[in-house]
């Protein structure tokens, strides 16, 4: 059947590729474990590493997880008001961008007679979430008199590439760095943490640094994934096949590639018109939508084309490709965010887990330090990935 393969040890790697860099330019990793917060797996592989914290976006997830692993817990989504008592309760710090919600917090702090961390998240341009600039330092104001109520104000934070795609520049990062220094100049105080969310982060650090203020950068996909998102990169010397989805032919046939007879919208309402390709060769795989995005896989077989998928089947176009398949055999592919975040998400997607592999790039027998290996090597370069094979939505 379909399933999602994981080799934890080419995981364990990334991570420790990504803290070792970050650590040399004095900045410290939140693994942002969102996409599989669920898979213990994975969460205990982060929770054995040197990440600063781990950055989930579900209360149910850290309610779950107190108490089981042993580094803090950062709530990596603004939290709702009336999740206030268990957001204090169980995660240490959570990212802010509302007043009444950290008054709610800080009751929730004072009833439980514990202290919680809010990070006041600041508005750059991608319009997720985040208070304007020119309201920084006044909402700065009013955290901290709640500081005998329990909160305590940790720092400042912002997001990149996320739901409008806004990467870092000059004036943005430059942006969050002076707000730093004037809490410094303006108030007396200088901010824990000056923390940056997403793996684009990490390409301008390399291509152009960070201000001495900013000291944390929360990421996830280049730990899983070994790729930067929202982009065609991936990170040298990271590994990009940490994770795969594999699939199982069903049936093959050769089939007209028009459809017959008085069309409407396929199961999920979307109606297609199709190119009459004339007779093709087409693959149906054992896995729909409710196991991952197929529109959004990446095809690691040249000249296979995805077709269309419903709820339990993806069809495949594999006339042009070079190899004799048979019902039964195999079909691997590369995972994007999406598809990724999907796989871990279905309850009833099979999961493999590889605890100890060998492969062609890595010595894990030797702990990740033999000949091949590439742990070792900490200079973090941005390269353009080979072009994926297209995947198709032509019939």
């Amino acid at each position: 059947m379909a399933h999602l393969n994981i080799n934890l040890p080419l995981i364990r790697n990334n991570i420790d590729t990504v803290i070792n860099h970050c650590q040399n330019h004095g900045i410290s990793v939140v693994g942002v474990v969102k996409p599989c917060q669920d898979f213990d797996p994975i969460v205990d592989l982060y929770d054995q590493s040197s990440l600063a914290c781990l950055g989930i976006s579900k209360v149910h997830a850290a309610k779950r997880l107190a108490g089981a692993i042993h580094k803090p817990l950062m709530l990596t989504c603004v939290p709702r008001p009336d999740l206030a008592d268990d957001v204090v309760r169980y995660c240490d710090i959570s990212l802010n961008s509302e007043m009444d919600t950290i008054t709610q917090l800080a009751e929730a702090a004072r009833c439980q007679q514990t202290r919680h961390s809010v990070l006041l998240m600041v508005e750059v341009g991608d319009l997720r979430e985040g208070v304007l600039p020119e309201d920084v330092l006044p909402m700065v104001s009013r955290i901290r008199a709640l500081e005998d109520w329990g909160i305590r104000f940790a720092g400042i934070g912002a997001n990149y590439g996320c739901v409008n795609g806004v990467l870092p520049n000059f004036e943005n990062i430059g942006l969050i760095d002076g707000l730093a220094r004037q809490m410094s100049e303006g108030l007396g105080i200088t901010p824990d943490i000056v923390s940056l969310g997403g793996s684009v982060v990490l390409d301008w650090l390399d291509r152009h640094g960070l201000p001495p203020s900013v000291n944390q950068i929360r990421v996830g996909e280049p730990l899983l994934l070994g790729t930067l998102s929202g982009a065609q990169k991936i990170y040298t010397p990271l590994h990009d096949d940490a994770l795969d989805f594999e699939a199982v032919i069903v049936e093959l046939k050769s089939k007209p590639s028009f459809p017959a007879g008085e069309k409407t919208g396929d199961a999920f309402g979307v109606c297609r018109e199709p190119e009459d390709r004339g007779i093709r060769t087409r693959a149906i795989l054992d896995f729909g939508v409710v196991d991952t995005d197929p529109a959004s896989l990446i095809s690691t077989v040249p000249g296979l084309s995805i077709i269309t998928s419903n709820s339990d089947y993806t069809v495949v176009d594999i006339t042009e490709c070079n190899f004799p398949y048979h019902v039964g055999d195999r079909i691997r592919f590369k995972l994007t965010y999406k598809s990724m975040l999907q796989c871990f998400t279905s309850v009833q997607l099979t999961k493999n887990v590889r605890e100890c592999e060998a492969t062609a790039d890595i010595c894990l027998n030797c702990g990740g330090h033999g000949p091949g290996c590439r742990s070792g090597q900490l200079s973090m370069n941005f390269t353009d990935a080979p072009p994926p094979i297209p995947v198709s939505t032509a019939q």
